[in-house]
């Protein structure tokens, strides 16, 4: 099993945005239930979770249609952010995929 780290800046240019200050960011971790592989993003407390998963399936090159980013035992909505998931600093994102027998 051999571990792979990639972090990833994930931000959403939002031009309706009032606040004057930087929306804050946490690190997550997102990792695949086989073979153990491991990808870091840090992504806008507000960001709405679809920015994550996009780059993610971009990355791995996978269809987005077969992968299922689970947090807590439930399954990730795009338009769920941090904020709302109550997520930490370093949580961790599971990746299920068809290929999984999911």
């Amino acid at each position: 099993m051999v571990s792979s780290s990639t972090t990833i800046s994930v931000s959403c240019a939002s031009k309706k945005s009032r606040s004057p200050k930087p929306q804050k960011k946490i690190t997550v971790k997102v990792k695949t239930q086989q073979g153990g592989e491991e990808d870091v993003y840090k992504i806008g407390y507000g960001t709405h979770l679809n920015k994550l998963m996009q780059a993610y399936c971009t990355k791995r090159k996978l269809d987005e249609g077969t992968v299922r980013f689970i947090f807590g035992k439930k399954q990730l909505k795009p338009r769920s952010t941090p904020a709302q998931l109550k997520m930490k600093e370093g949580d961790v994102i599971d990746i299920v995929t068809d290929q999984d027998g999911a």
